[in-house]
């Protein structure tokens, strides 16, 4: 698996090789980004389900200046912290957490927030919920789910900028409503 864009471009990152993640291919993680706008000028990413890191770790080969990591795998956050080791990273936080865990002790306010969750955890808007507080006025939520995921909109808050299908994953990225 390599860094598709960036300064880390076509460097190598480890995958976590682990039953509980799945990896975004490359070509994915392009495209995500292409919605976004390929590259960022400073700001803070979450890469709330790490597995790998690989989200976060291409926000910040694109421009973001600091991405924190999350795993409930101790594994997954271990090979996290190797690739950016390898990639002599340093502008980042690693934790190994719930992700209900992490939110209650989080008073950070992201621009970016990768959530990637096991497909079998069915409860988007649980999530969703959960992540509104930390997302900036402007930011982005990126959200990984099961292509059969039914859930579109939380309440008011949010809309839905991009919504595409990548073979058994639907990636949804939802934005604050303008007031």
């Amino acid at each position: 698996m390599r860094i598709t864009a960036g300064v880390y471009r076509h460097r190598e990152i480890k995958m976590t090789n682990l039953d509980t993640t799945r990896e975004t291919q490359d070509k994915v993680r392009m495209a995500i980004f292409n919605m976004l706008g390929q590259y960022f000028e400073d700001g803070m990413a979450l890469d709330l389900f790490s597995g790998s890191g690989a989200m976060g770790i291409e926000a910040i080969s694109r421009g973001i200046a600091h991405a924190d990591f999350n795993d409930l795998n101790k594994q997954a956050i271990n090979v996290t912290k190797s690739n950016l080791d390898n990639l002599k990273i340093t502008d980042y936080s690693l934790y190994n957490l719930d992700y209900q865990e992490f939110y209650k002790r989080c008073d950070k306010k992201y621009d970016l927030i990768f959530l990637d969750p096991p497909y079998m955890m069915n409860n988007i808007e649980e999530i969703l919920k959960l992540t509104m507080p930390h997302l900036t006025p402007k930011g982005k939520i990126i959200f990984e789910m099961g292509k059969e995921s039914k859930y579109e909109v939380l309440s008011d808050e949010l809309e839905i900028l991009k919504d595409k299908t990548y073979g058994i994953k639907r990636v949804v990225v939802y934005r604050r409503k303008n007031d």
